[in-house]
């Protein structure tokens, strides 16, 4: 490996490395005398760092990083190359390159604890690389230490510094002039953002939603309730005017405008009481001729034009399973707000959803009723606690159906799992990681891997879907 100076590493020392690639993290890596060493910023291979040495407990690392030479390489998030913020780590990567190095992570995984001959699918690309997210979560906060207030999304590595992202590549010319309206507006107010070691302060977040076949934004400002009742209500009336002032593009209109409320010292976006300032607080949102209605907080896809290929992969799974579905009984478990169960419900004679969510399964229903789904059912709860009920009532799967969160299905789950000796099992994992687990887990109880497809819903970060299809060894 080529190094840049010969000289021994002391902690402290200002030095220069060569990227190597990204790990399944997406952290950059290089190589000083043959030391791995991680870098605390977003980079690319062959682009030159400079960085502080220091040692951490399981690993190198440097820290107070720029990169000093950029090998050729284009910001694929902003304009500046040298601009930057957290969870874009592909930002200096062609999408063609995203899409290989992501994928080849997941099948180098898969390959390690596979034991048949499988289908290793190739990744199925999202339809846009950049202004795809229907979902944009902000905070507030300064730059540096003491600072002024600003919203934006977190640094690189930093629980406390926020970085401006007005131009940021992966929401659309929407949600910027949003952004930079609320950015500068609140900054404007004179109120401070929430300081959590104090638990003073009034700002704490954005959320910005969207639909884009209803062409509806959703704009959610979440503040504590630390200032006084007329201030408020100065502030909210004058948030709202200055919202639908806004000139939107592409056939969107602001729908609604939310105040929420949260005093709580986590720092999750959470919904203690909120004012609806305008319209309406739910979006409708359209995939495959349902219609899914999505509330502020649920859960749903972030990349709207991604949604019909996943779910579309989860339909092709279904197809070739070797049951007749019209006569399934089939399982969609940890079904949010049962988007997968009610599209594949017209190949099923009846789904059960469990989701331990209970605002997302009302909406499940909701929208079942909306969409004149009479054969899907969703139940509020932990799931292996709601199999065990639905066991009482003798109610079994011919195919169950597992989207779980990034924790994954976990052995306990699966143990009950198995009792249904069920033929296929159609796995949507939206973390590698959990997903190697649980697989091995399946295998040493008589299951094998027949096909495998990633699903890149989040160019740019280094996440992508995984949709698994398992079959049951039969003697």
């Amino acid at each position: 490996m080529e190094k840049l100076n010969n000289k021994p590493l002391r902690k402290g020392d200002l030095i220069q490395l060569k990227i190597e690639n990204l790990d399944t993290k997406g952290r950059a890596y290089g190589f000083y005398d043959e030391n791995k060493i991680y870098t605390n910023i977003n980079a690319a291979k062959d682009q030159i760092v400079e960085g502080i040495f220091v040692k951490r407990r399981h690993k190198y690392e440097l820290i107070h990083c720029k990169i000093i030479d950029f090998a050729g390489r284009k910001n694929a998030i902003y304009a500046d190359e040298a601009r930057q913020n957290g969870g874009c780590n592909y930002q200096y990567y062609t999408y063609e390159e995203q899409l290989e190095i992501k994928a080849g992570h997941i099948k180098k995984e898969l390959d390690r604890i596979i034991k048949n001959e499988y289908i290793f699918e190739e990744p199925v690309k999202s339809p846009k690389p950049e202004k795809y997210r229907n979902k944009m979560e902000f905070s507030f906060g300064n730059a540096v230490k003491d600072g002024p207030i600003i919203l934006g999304l977190h640094k690189q590595n930093s629980f406390h510094d926020i970085v401006e992202v007005d131009g940021l590549k992966l929401m659309d010319d929407n949600f910027n002039q949003i952004y930079i309206f609320c950015n500068e507006f609140c900054k404007k107010t004179g109120f401070d953002f929430y300081h959590r070691l104090d638990h003073k302060g009034f700002f704490r977040n954005l959320v910005i939603r969207k639909a884009e076949f209803t062409k509806q934004i959703l704009v959610n400002i979440i503040t504590t309730t630390e200032i006084e009742e007329t201030q408020k209500r100065e502030f909210q009336e004058m948030f709202k005017e200055g919202l639908l002032a806004l000139k939107l593009s592409d056939g969107f209109k602001i729908s609604g405008i939310l105040h929420t409320f949260n005093d709580n010292f986590s720092d999750m976006v959470i919904s203690e009481s909120e004012t609806i300032l305008y319209g309406e607080r739910d979006l409708t949102e359209e995939i495959f001729g349902l219609k899914f209605k999505i509330s502020p907080y649920s859960f749903f896809q972030t990349n709207s034009d991604g949604v019909e290929l996943l779910y579309g992969k989860v339909m092709e799974y279904i197809d070739n399973v070797d049951e007749n579905t019209n006569e399934c009984t089939i399982f969609d478990l940890f079904s949010g707000t049962g988007t997968i169960g009610q599209i594949v419900s017209k190949k099923a004679k009846k789904v059960y959803g469990i989701e331990l969510v209970e605002e997302a399964v009302r909406k499940a229903n909701e929208n079942a009723k909306l969409n004149n789904i009479d054969n899907a059912e969703f139940i509020a709860g932990d799931v292996f606690e709601k199999l065990d009920e639905l066991e009482e009532k003798e109610i079994k799967p011919d195919i169950i159906i597992l989207d779980p969160p990034r924790p994954g299905v976990g052995e306990k789950t699966i143990m009950k799992l198995l009792k249904y000796d069920v033929s296929n099992i159609i796995y949507v994992s939206c973390n590698p990681k959990t997903l190697v687990q649980d697989l091995i887990t399946f295998q040493e109880n008589g299951y094998e891997v027949v096909r495998v497809c990633p699903v890149d819903m989040f160019p740019v970060t280094p996440h992508m879907e995984v949709v698994s299809m398992l079959r049951k060894v039969r003697d």
